[in-house]
């Protein structure tokens, strides 16, 4: 039997979950494969592929709960269990799933299924069925354990620190502290974390750069570059636009990061002796931290969202109501943050590790900012059109960002001001960062064969040119090129990162056109939410009547504006 979800639940973390059996799992989907071959009218054909959603929804919804609960605790054996069986049975699952989608796409109905499910659906599958095959199943086995060792290793990490032992994304309110001794050996701490770990997380890197360049060469790929793109669906724009795009952010956005950095290491008032921890602490009087507990912070943002947009508050209360939010560091838990649709329950789920920092009702707003797309997206009957494009997704969430502005004064009291000029800043310095993540990716995968001191290189080059201000002097590990490692989509989500500095302009975006017209911008704003993936990356944008954000004059606006924003607040001031 395959688990069926009706869309009702009471509490999230109380949904009772079926251990998913691969053999049932398979001869479901060969049983649709088989009445869709069979079928005798282009009705019966439309009926069967109604059946194929709702049973890729059940999936997903089982392989979505499975990952929520292995990521809130790493050690629980139960989900460390589910999880591993997931990493075994999942590529021979998308197998027969990619037989139904081959039947699907050659089906002698075609005409009527585009009219019923649209052209777009068409393309995609096409782009799905070229990024797989029966071959390459024991090598997505492999892949998937790879990122698996990588998650436990660092969601498993302990560093002991005054006596106290701590996870990474705990060790955040130590790295942000405002005394610079104990950012000083919290941020030793933690590196050397990592450059004790070095060895082994190079081999785990390297040998998911091999699988994953022996799974290109397998499906007739020349490197695992362009099936990269092809797994997330990039229809529209390629590797070369964005290489291109990344030498314009060189051009129009280095030189105003640099500027801020710049500024910022003046206000510190540590001179040529600014150290790499400092940039942690953007004023010497401390970094805005939000004013109240995890459960106050959510309180504030229920109030925020009831101010908002009734169809926000509502959607919100109900997320908290449910216990669909996750939200507090601890021991165990795998690191970041992020939103995951659950289809079957026709809801989001939070996840995230509040530490105290600001960063915690940027995950308020981020997340829920997904978590809002993901269902008003999710009321299109085609799955695939529930989400946007990978590099649309997080313009929505970074969107929320900036719409949620009026509101921060909740959260930060008197910090307000400093809390809205710091973040505006790190937005502008963050696109340097996000072109060196894909650019350092992009070489990778085209030089597969160089080794892991190579590919630290190269990553410090990179630094070198887009965030030329950062030194390391004192940690040989992070001068030799090892911040990278830290970076946990370069290992889970390979080739996706450029998408946050693309979506980041398009969240400046809104924010300038919201302090012109508040209701406007939101109007836009959720219209484009309920477009949701219904068309490819430059038809959505032009629908939902939004500058590319990869053109040189949106580039050139959007920094502009920015800057002249900024200009208002008088940094000196804000750091008294």
């Amino acid at each position: 039997m395959i688990q069926h979800f009706n869309g009702k639940f009471d509490k999230l973390d109380e949904v009772k979950l079926d251990k998913p059996d691969k053999e049932s799992i398979i001869a479901a989907l060969k049983d649709i494969d088989t009445k869709l071959v069979s079928a005798k009218s282009g009705e019966e054909a439309i009926k069967t592929i109604k059946e194929y959603f709702t049973l890729s929804d059940d999936l997903s919804t089982v392989f979505a709960l499975i990952y929520i609960r292995h990521t809130i605790n790493t050690k629980d054996p139960t989900y460390i269990e589910l999880n591993n069986l997931l990493d075994e049975i999942g590529p021979s699952i998308n197998e027969a799933s990619n037989q139904v989608d081959k039947d699907i796409y050659n089906s002698k109905f075609r005409p009527e299924l585009e009219k019923k499910f649209g052209k777009l659906y068409f393309e995609e599958v096409a782009l799905s069925m070229k990024t797989f095959s029966p071959e390459i199943v024991p090598d997505l086995v492999e892949e998937n354990k790879l990122t698996s060792e990588y998650v436990n290793l660092i969601s498993g990490a302990l560093i002991e620190y005054k006596g106290q032992k701590y996870s990474i994304p705990q060790m955040g309110k130590f790295t942000n502290s405002l005394d610079r001794n104990t950012r000083a050996e919290a941020s030793k701490l933690t590196w050397a974390f990592y450059a004790d770990n070095d060895d082994k997380i190079g081999d785990i890197y390297d040998s998911m750069v091999k699988v994953r360049t022996k799974i290109a060469k397998k499906l007739g790929y020349a490197n695992f570059l362009q099936l990269g793109y092809d797994r997330m669906g990039r229809l529209d724009w390629t590797p070369k636009d964005a290489e291109i795009y990344r030498k314009k952010i060189l051009d129009y956005i280095v030189p105003l990061s640099e500027s801020i950095c710049k500024a910022q290491k003046e206000r510190l008032g540590y001179g040529a002796d600014t150290k790499y921890y400092d940039y942690a602490i953007f004023y010497k009087t401390g970094n805005p931290t939000p004013k109240g507990t995890p459960v106050e912070l959510v309180n504030d943002a229920k109030k925020m969202y009831s101010e908002l947009s009734p169809v926000a508050s509502k959607y919100f209360n109900f997320m908290v109501d449910h216990n669909c939010l996750d939200l507090v560091a601890k021991p165990g838990k795998a690191g970041g943050g992020y939103m995951d649709y659950i289809a079957g329950l026709k809801t989001s789920f939070i996840f995230a590790n509040f530490n105290g920092t600001s960063a915690d009702v940027d995950t308020l707003t981020h997340e829920f900012g997904h978590s809002l797309q993901g269902f008003l997206g999710g009321k299109q009957d085609v799955p695939a059109y529930r989400n946007p494009g990978m590099e649309c997704c997080e313009m929505h969430s970074m969107s929320m960002e900036y719409l949620t502005y009026p509101w921060m004064n909740l959260f930060f009291k008197q910090d307000t001001d400093k809390y809205k000029y710091q973040h505006l800043c790190d937005a502008i310095t963050f696109i340097p960062y996000g072109c060196i993540v894909d650019g350092f990716q992009t070489y990778v995968y085209e030089h597969p064969e160089i080794t892991h001191k190579e590919r630290k290189a190269y990553w410090r080059s990179l630094e070198k040119s887009y965030l030329p201000h950062k030194t390391y002097e004192g940690n040989e590990f992070l001068e030799s090129g090892g911040w990278w490692m830290r970076q946990h989509h370069i290992f889970e989500n390979p080739l996706y990162y450029l998408d946050y500095t693309i979506a980041q302009v398009v969240s400046l975006e809104f924010f300038n056109e919201s302090r012109i017209d508040r209701d406007a911008a939101f109007k836009k704003y959720l219209n484009f939410d309920e477009l949701a993936g219904t068309l490819p990356f430059r038809s959505l944008l032009k629908k939902a009547d939004i500058k590319n954000p990869m053109d040189d004059d949106t580039l050139k606006d959007v920094a502009t504006s920015v800057m002249d924003y900024l200009k208002q607040f008088n940094p000196s001031e804000l750091d008294k």
